[in-house]
């Protein structure tokens, strides 16, 4: 069974983070939603309260996960993006060419720890400008260059996490999704 690992930063995007969670499990995927906080309560940019099932300092490999996913939302992604063990945990994923997806304003996190210059991404629309001085920003709904996978925001939540099944799990999985969720 892939594993994948949703790191969860105060604000986060509720839909973008647990869309997601739904539908990785739906697809058969081991799924963690991991706290950057020293607690495992997380507040999302709506002020829902969810409760991480591992903090992030309890983990100390990552090495098992197939893909680390990174939600947007404000502050959530600056939150995100200002985290040194994040930081480094992603840089180590990334260079063992393991998959690293992040939506909305999360392709920062990749810009401010320098992974993957030069790369196609996509991303909100604010962080459109901060992008493109070191990525080729195409502005897609999803994007995929290599291991990087970038999706513009929320609105594509479910069609990106559908997409990172669909890379992990195959067709299969994707028509099990599709099925349940009347899609």
């Amino acid at each position: 069974m892939k594993k994948v690992y949703i790191f969860l930063a105060e604000g986060f995007e509720t839909i973008e983070a647990l869309g997601a969670y739904d539908v990785f499990c739906r697809g058969g995927l081991d799924v963690k939603t991991v706290s950057i906080n020293n607690k495992k309560q997380v507040s999302a940019s709506n002020k829902i309260k969810v409760e991480a099932d591992k903090l992030i300092l309890e983990i100390k490999d990552f090495s098992d996960a197939d893909l680390l996913y990174l939600p947007g939302g404000y502050p959530g992604y600056e939150n995100l993006a200002k985290d040194a063990t994040v930081g480094s945990i992603i840089k180590k994923h990334y260079e063992e060419g393991k998959l690293l997806a992040a939506i909305c304003g999360a392709p920062t996190v990749l810009l401010k720890n320098r992974i993957g210059f030069g790369k196609k991404v996509t991303s909100h629309s604010c962080c459109k400008d901060e992008m493109s001085a070191n990525y080729v920003y195409t502005g897609k709904p999803i994007e995929e260059d290599g291991n990087i996978l970038t999706s513009i925001g929320a609105g594509h939540s479910v069609d990106f996490a559908i997409r990172l099944v669909e890379i992990l799990e195959g067709e299969k999985a994707v028509e099990k999704i599709k099925s349940g969720m009347e899609l």
